[in-house]
């Protein structure tokens, strides 16, 4: 017998989600969705797990599972993750100093790691309230988003001590 397709793995996911009376609409797509890896790649004990990683290879695999999860179903990360590789490219055509490089990667890794934390943070909310509304996980949620948002602040400050001399020796 062969696998079932893709869209018939997606329907029962989400019948599954249904039949657990998942209690919001965005949790019913979020089960609707392929996952990141295909799971035949994974081992099983890998699937399901709650202790510690057994061994670096699983450890990797599951930070780069959160980036990938992060990157799917999280905007404002996709946002960050393209203007990182707009400012190295811009670093590299104006032949930046290595001060400047420097700056610019502590700035950038600041504000992705912020956007990881804050993304953690909201689903931690999410699963203590069950999705419910309460002012204190408002609170949480939207104080992370506040440090991502300062750090997002202090970067661009970076980016304009770093580039913009250069712009305005564009136009000069």
């Amino acid at each position: 017998m062969s696998d079932p397709s893709p869209e018939a793995k997606r329907k029962e996911r989400l019948a599954r989600a249904k039949s657990r009376n998942v209690a919001s609409l965005q949790e019913r797509r979020q089960a609707a969705k392929l996952d990141v890896v295909p799971q035949a790649l994974v081992p099983a004990s890998w699937q399901r797990k709650s202790g510690r990683a057994g061994n670096l290879v699983e450890s990797f695999y599951h930070a780069f599972h959160g980036v990938a999860i992060g990157l799917r179903d999280q905007r404002n990360l996709r946002i960050h993750f393209c203007l990182c590789v707009a400012v190295t490219i811009a670093g590299v055509a104006w032949k930046i100093d290595m001060m400047s490089w420097l700056a610019l990667i502590i700035v950038m890794s600041l504000v992705i790691a912020c956007e990881f934390i804050n993304t953690s943070l909201e689903h931690l909310v999410d699963i203590s309230t069950n999705n419910q509304y309460h002012y204190a996980a408002r609170c949480a949620k939207d104080t992370a988003a506040a440090a991502v948002l300062s750090v997002s602040f202090a970067a661009a400050i970076v980016g304009m001590l770093v580039f913009g001399p250069k712009v305005l020796a564009l136009f000069s």
